[in-house]
């Protein structure tokens, strides 16, 4: 017979499920509110994201859809779910690759792009594409199985990146590719060749008297003059042509895929043409000409640096040949370019070894052919060639800027000779000496300087004229005046050398206190038979004298022209009828003995 329990026993064993039941609704109420909080924090950092969250079915149905996709791809949340994201956010020319790699996943489970950052382009509501940085994981369990995609719209950083290459790699003026972009372009070009085994013609162009558009129109002008040639130079060639700007007026054309190279010529020559036709700039019609340079490749050299002196070589060429035209590269220009090379360094070397001295010619007072005053003039000793000419080196420490230490040494050189004569023989004795035009704009010349040694070296700054061309005299500018005027406040005097060979007008001479003029040689040599020669010398001499300024006269070389100038009025003789130029020792010779007098009286006597 079964035991009964009692009422008593049923209630407690009631009571006991009801603890149970209260314990267990309270355990799941806490895990419930666990979940919620997970739940609230998972959407609070779904909607917080600074990446677009886009979440989708295997059906490609979109699922989730964040603040963030809201924003860079213009739906909103209740739009855009449940509508497919072939649909919606994948440009059209994706959807095939899209539709193929769902297809691929539901058959193997293989997703290429999964958890790789990738760059692609998105569609954006209003039909725009934008670059995005996109990855994608999978979701596939039991009780879900989505794809979750993060997205960042990057197009601000494309935009940046495009900005940073483009100037590194295009011209900010012109639009042109500049050496970045002109190199990467010339090895593409000759890896081009030899997979073809053609050739390619690479063009080095250099605008002829730049600097006299900047100088007179102002850089504006200048600006648009090189936007303009640009446009010619790119209206010329072909567009598999690549041209480029590489520095200030040096432009640079590379002539791809050649068979002919004698088709190069035609080509130079019709851009020649271009570049000579007038330009019209804010109603200021510009005319200019340019010098081209050409090397081949792979015939000249196959060498990017060489190819590179072989165009520049050769446009120098062009421009010493007289400008506004062509030159072809020659294996002459590189014997030429090396023994200039070589010449730099031996320029160098003898500034620092002290290869120079100076010789000095006399130059006679015609009146009575008494040796006052003389010319400074540089001579170089070197150690292998002998006596080099100073048209030789002078023309190359120009290009270099050694000029400006050289002529430097001159002038301390020949302050301190002249302050020794005036001591010794004459204290009206006068040296003069040459300067270059690019030792008035070079701040290396430390003209300033100048003014300080000859103080220190007890040198009266009336023992000395400094001679200028004619040419630096029509192209003074500020830094140029105030030089001039420097050297008249220290009692330094100026000559123009070479008179009658420049651009010199007689406001010129006025406005700058000019002392002297020296009529070229060129005249003077044919003074005893050349009637025009006569009457240029004659009416330079009145018209310096109605100037207050003296005249020297260079290349006298017979009684005869010494007899014309003297009768003529002309102050000051130089040339070798009194004496060559000669070393310091010969000089003082014939500073104590005269036979300079001597010399004119004794040939004017047997004439």
């Amino acid at each position: 017979m079964s035991e009964i329990n009692s009422p008593e026993d049923e209630n407690d064993e009631k009571t006991l499920l009801e603890g149970k039941l209260k314990a267990l609704e309270a355990d799941l109420r806490q895990k419930k509110e666990i979940i919620l909080a997970q739940h609230t924090k998972l959407e609070a950092f779904f909607e917080s994201s600074i990446d677009a969250l886009v979440q989708m079915d295997f059906d490609g149905h979109i699922t989730g859809w964040n603040h963030q996709a809201e924003k860079i791809f213009g739906w909103s949340a209740e739009e855009i779910l449940d509508q497919t994201i072939e649909q919606t956010i994948i440009p059209e020319r994706y959807r095939d690759a899209h539709t193929n790699g769902m297809k691929r996943f539901l058959e193997s489970g293989e997703v290429v792009v999964m958890n790789t950052l990738i760059e692609i382009h998105a569609l954006h509501r209003d039909g725009h594409e934008f670059p995005v940085e996109l990855s994608i994981s999978v979701i596939d369990s039991t009780d879900l199985q989505e794809f979750s995609a993060y997205i960042r719209d990057i197009s601000e950083r494309k935009h940046a990146e495009t900005v940073i290459w483009n100037q590194a790699n295009f011209d900010s003026l012109t639009n042109l590719p500049n050496r970045n972009l002109f190199l990467q372009k010339l090895e593409h070009e000759i890896r081009s060749c030899d997979r073809s085994n053609l050739s390619l013609a690479l063009l080095y162009i250099d605008l002829d008297r730049f600097k006299d558009v900047n100088d007179t129109l102002g850089h504006d002008i200048g600006d648009l003059l090189l936007i303009e040639i640009s446009s010619r130079l790119k209206n010329t060639v072909r567009e598999i042509d690549t041209v480029s700007r590489l520095s200030g007026d040096e432009f640079t054309i590379i002539l791809g895929q050649i068979d002919d190279p004698l088709s190069v010529q035609p080509i130079c020559q019709q851009l020649l043409d271009e570049l000579s036709r007038p330009y019209l700039l804010n109603n200021e019609k510009v005319f200019l000409t340019a010098s081209i340079g050409v090397t081949f490749y792979p015939q000249d050299s196959k060498d990017i640096e060489a190819l590179q002196r072989n165009a520049d070589q050769a446009m120098y060429a062009a421009k010493g040949n007289g400008r506004n035209r062509l030159h072809f590269f020659t294996p002459e220009l590189q014997d030429r370019a090396i023994r200039k090379r070589k010449m730099i360094k031996d320029l160098r070397d003898a500034i620092e070894q002290q290869q120079f001295e100076i010789y000095y010619q006399p130059i006679v007072d015609l009146q009575s052919n008494l040796l006052t005053k003389a010319e400074a003039l540089l001579r170089w000793h070197h150690p292998e060639s002998g006596m080099v000419s100073p048209a030789v080196f002078i023309p190359i420490a120009e290009e270099t800027g050694l000029i400006a230490e050289i002529g430097n040494w001159v002038f301390y050189t020949a302050t301190e000779q002249a302050s020794r004569w005036r001591e010794q023989f004459n204290r009206d004795f006068q040296i003069s000496i040459n300067t270059s035009p690019l030792q008035w704009i070079d701040e290396a010349a430390a003209m300033n300087d100048w003014f300080t040694h000859l103080r220190q070296a007890g040198a009266s700054g009336q023992s000395i004229t400094v001679e200028i061309t004619e040419g630096l005299l029509m192209d003074a500018n500020d830094k140029t005046t105030n030089r001039l005027l420097d050297f008249r406040d220290a009692e330094v005097q100026v000559s123009i050398d070479d008179f009658g060979t420049g651009y010199s007008s007689l406001s010129c001479l006025k406005q700058f206190d000019i002392d002297y003029l020296k009529i070229d040689q060129t005249f003077v040599r044919n003074l005893d038979h050349d009637q025009d020669d006569l009457a240029l010398c004659e009416a330079i001499i009145v018209m310096a004298h109605k100037l207050g300024i003296k005249v020297i006269a260079e290349g006298v070389e017979t009684s005869t022209q010494n007899q014309l100038l003297k009768d003529f009025g002309c102050d000051f003789g130089q040339g070798y009828l009194y004496s060559r130029p000669v070393a310091v020792s010969d000089f003082e010779t014939l500073l104590m003995d005269e036979p300079v007098k001597k010399i004119v009286e004794a040939k004017k006597s047997t004439a």
